[in-house]
């Protein structure tokens, strides 16, 4: 069988590259480096992230189309698959969209990948994440996904799943943060009601053993001496 993504004549890859000049080079090695990463690599995960978010889908390769149909039939041959809780109705479940893993290399993370079918009846794969991940919490929990669309719409985010990454890190307490804080409150001063400083020695955050005979001692003010 053809290999899908081969075209008639012009083979399996296509060439794509620009001119940039020396200087330009320089800072994209130096870039790269700073990353773990050849140019190569550079180049190839800024056009990725491009397609990631701006992807319309297209027809589904050979690889991807053999995986998806080792999916399906195993799933198809287990009565129940989708619902373990039941196992009336299996003959009637299909499956019109799917989100894959994708893993070449070992110990690599793999890549996600949407499929599904277009009005023609053709599988289309897709790297959008916006469209798994809809798909997903449309599935999981739709009225999130309304909140977080109201928010990328509120904010002015160019995707859900930028938006939802922002959310997160907005909400997640840092430890640099919270070891500030902890620090700051060490060397707060303790001070009363009326915002008179208190001997520290005997007040300065520190419980008191209040046996009997014990009254609280007056806080007294501090006195400026001003010479004319």
């Amino acid at each position: 069988m053809a290999r899908a993504t081969q075209k008639e004549g012009k083979g399996y890859y296509l060439l794509v590259g620009t001119k940039i000049s020396y200087s330009d080079r320089d800072k994209l090695d130096v870039i790269a480096k700073g990353m773990g990463m050849t140019l190569y690599q550079l180049l190839q995960a800024l056009m990725l992230a491009m397609v990631r978010y701006f992807d319309a889908g297209s027809l589904i390769t050979y690889e991807h189309n053999a995986m998806l149909n080792a999916f399906a039939n195993t799933m198809f041959q287990l009565k129940g698959s989708y619902s373990p809780l039941s196992v009336r109705g299996h003959e009637k479940r299909t499956v019109n969209r799917a989100i894959l893993l994708v893993e070449q290399p070992p110990c690599k993370q793999p890549q996600l990948m949407a499929v599904s079918k277009d009005s023609n009846g053709n599988i289309v794969e897709s790297y959008n994440f916006d469209t798994m991940l809809s798909d997903f919490m449309g599935a999981l929990d739709p009225e999130a996904l309304q909140a977080i669309t109201r928010e990328q719409k509120k904010q002015g985010y160019f995707s859900i799943a930028h938006t939802l990454h922002e959310l997160i890190l907005q909400r997640a307490e840092k430890s640099a943060d919270s070891m500030r804080q902890e620090i700051a409150d060490m060397f707060t001063d303790a001070r009363t009601t009326t915002g008179e400083q208190v001997n520290e020695d005997i007040y300065y955050k520190v419980k008191q053993n209040r046996g009997e005979g014990y009254t609280t001692p007056t806080p007294t003010k501090k006195r400026y001496k001003v010479e004319l």
